[in-house]
């Protein structure tokens, strides 16, 4: 969903969850992929292969 530019708001409302929670995740998953700025993870989401876990 981050790939696709969707807003907080957005993803929490589609995941039934609060945008802090989607917060939460997002820097989880900035950390666990070692990347600094949003955009710098969704290039690398983009070149993970569909359907691909980060852990």
């Amino acid at each position: 969903m981050v790939v696709a530019g969707a807003l907080n708001k957005q993803i929490a409302a589609a995941l039934g969850i609060s945008e802090v929670t989607v917060k939460a995740h997002r820097g989880r998953v900035m950390r666990k992929m070692g990347a600094r700025t949003l955009p710098e993870l969704v290039k690398m989401a983009e070149l993970l292969p569909r359907g691909e876990s980060v852990g």
